[in-house]
């Protein structure tokens, strides 16, 4: 799935039904290239969900546990913030060249791995992801 369509998606909680929040962006980590955060819009407080914490990613909603699973960058060991969210961002390869922009992340719904970024037109395997800053997606050079 492309981040592009999730975005926007409701976060439900199974426990309520009650819609908490909306997916805005997300933060990723490498080895192996996964989502690791969902950053939210959400009527309460908290911001964020961990992906371990997503019980199924459906066509219509994220679902949660319950409402106390969103929550404060203080709470995530890894950078969330808006950012480090990669869309946007430029993309560099292990020696400085620019690839381009990030326009998508393609994940596996069911388990967060990043299957491809996709810059400029171009489609990059995810396994090639080093890392991402607050300026830059970094990328293995081909």
């Amino acid at each position: 799935m492309l981040f592009s369509q999730a975005k926007g998606r409701a976060v439900v909680a199974l426990a309520t039904a009650e819609t908490l929040a909306t997916v805005t962006g997300l933060a990723i980590v490498p080895t192996p290239a996964r989502i690791a955060v969902l950053r939210l819009k959400v009527k309460g407080t908290g911001t964020l969900v961990k992906w371990t914490d997503v019980q199924a990613f459906g066509p219509d909603a994220v679902t949660v546990r319950s409402a106390d699973k969103i929550r404060s960058d203080s709470d995530i060991p890894v950078p969330a913030d808006k950012r480090h969210d990669p869309i946007g961002k430029r993309v560099l390869t292990e020696t400085g060249h620019d690839v381009g922009i990030l326009d998508d992340v393609d994940f596996d719904e069911t388990t967060g791995h990043i299957q491809r970024l996709i810059a400029d037109s171009q489609e990059i395997p995810g396994d090639r992801l080093l890392g991402v800053g607050a300026y830059a997606v970094v990328i293995a050079a081909p």
